[in-house]
């Protein structure tokens, strides 16, 4: 029988290795003609597929195993597995190959631009001198991070690489993990501890522990000018206790990379200036794809190995 790979992602055969590589085990690949349509199209081509490449994007739940039942192999490019039903691919047999570490420099160096740009007025001051109005319209002064207080939520590859970047800050440095156990080289304490940090940045996974961690009680104990950052998932704090606390704190400043932000209306409860967005980018350098895109390939051939 035909081997048939289904791919969402596209620009991975740009790199001429992995086309060629991908190519000489699969007889077909199948790219889907809209992204936004990916899951019924790959659907429709049931019992024919073998393996799929897929992004965060796109959710394989049970109905969709239902649908392809010879898959083996899912190859997802990005270290979250929300968006994969682990429990019926585990069921099932399928194979999951992620890409842990493979963007945690990307990730990370996003969080402190957007620590820094936060903490050092940067939205604010850009809008000033294009108004005319420099230092003048700029109501609160600059902060520095070097010296303050900063908590990290992880302690996996992302957050491992913030904790790096931070050390010629000579920060206070605070990390909460679910597994404290397995990280004693690293400054581990409450929780409670890690949102009394000036800047916060979250790098969980998205799950049924950690979705809403991050509510009232938490929040309620940010010192002033506080800085959060989530390049994580955005489910991670609650939404609704976020809008009160960010009302009810004019100098509470947040930073979310994610999608559907405008859509969900996250960024409505705060200003132009203390809300700062980008849409799920902060993994996703040249760098990084192209380190993604390595392991999706080698993970995915690894795991269904040589035509028999």
């Amino acid at each position: 029988m035909a081997s048939l790979l289904f791919l969402v992602l596209p620009d991975l055969l740009e790199t001429d290795d992995l086309d060629r590589r991908l190519r000489e085990r699969f007889d077909e690949i199948r790219v889907c003609e809209r992204r936004e349509n990916a899951i019924p199209e790959l659907m429709e081509l049931g019992p024919r597929v073998d393996a799929v490449i897929v992004g965060v994007r796109e959710r394989i739940t049970g109905d969709v195993l239902s649908a392809v039942p010879n898959l083996q192999v899912v190859s997802s490019v990005g270290a979250g597995t929300d968006h994969l039903d682990l429990v019926a691919l585990q069921k099932a047999g399928v194979a999951v190959v992620t890409t842990p570490g493979a963007n945690a420099t990307s990730v990370a160096e996003h969080a402190l631009f957007m620590i820094l740009g936060l903490s050092k007025r940067g939205l604010r001051a850009h809008a000033a001198v294009l108004a005319g109005a420099d230092r003048s319209g700029i109501p609160q002064l600059p902060l520095e991070l070097s010296g303050s207080s900063v908590g990290v939520l992880g302690a996996g590859p992302t957050a491992r690489a913030l904790v790096g970047l931070l050390r010629p800050f000579d920060v206070d440095l605070r990390v909460w993990t679910r597994s404290p156990q397995k990280h004693p080289d690293l400054p581990v304490g409450p929780l409670e501890r890690v949102f009394e940090a000036r800047a916060v940045s979250i790098h969980l996974p998205l799950t049924a522990e950690t979705r809403g961690l991050v509510g009232a009680d938490l929040l309620r104990r940010l010192p002033p000018d506080a800085v959060v950052v989530n390049t994580a998932r955005k489910e991670i704090v609650d939404p609704k206790e976020l809008r009160i606390a960010v009302q009810s704190r004019p100098d509470l400043n947040v930073a979310v990379d994610d999608f559907d932000l405008k859509r969900d209306g996250t960024i409505d409860a705060l200003d132009d200036f203390r809300g700062l967005w980008s849409p799920h980018i902060a993994g996703v350098t040249v760098q990084s794809l192209r380190r993604m895109h390595e392991t999706v390939v080698t993970g995915l051939l690894n795991a269904i190995g040589p035509v028999d």
